[in-house]
């Protein structure tokens, strides 16, 4: 698996946290999702197969849910895409 590809991801979550802290003390969402990335961050160290489709999971339900605020996150909603395709993709990469 790419160190480079991960290094990415991280900065991709770094910069949906960055934008969505502006939110967090109007939102509890963006606690939640907050909290959810610092815990994705430390997730992508140790990625299997089934930890992988759990994430895709719900990386996919926070797209769904941040659609509503995307005129807010436009960054967060790109990014989160990008690491939904990112780990569809790792997952082909990882034994079973």
């Amino acid at each position: 698996m790419s160190g480079t590809g991960i290094e990415e991801v991280r900065k991709k979550i770094d910069e949906c946290i960055e934008e969505l802290s502006r939110y967090k003390f109007f939102s509890p969402e963006a606690w939640t999702a907050i909290d959810y990335l610092e815990k994705l961050k430390e997730q992508l160290k140790n990625l299997t197969k089934q930890s992988v489709q759990e994430l895709v999971k719900v990386i996919d339900e926070m797209y769904k849910k941040a659609q509503v605020y995307s005129s807010f996150i436009p960054k967060t909603i790109e990014n989160l895409r990008f690491i939904k395709e990112w780990l569809e993709k790792k997952m082909s990469e990882l034994p079973s």
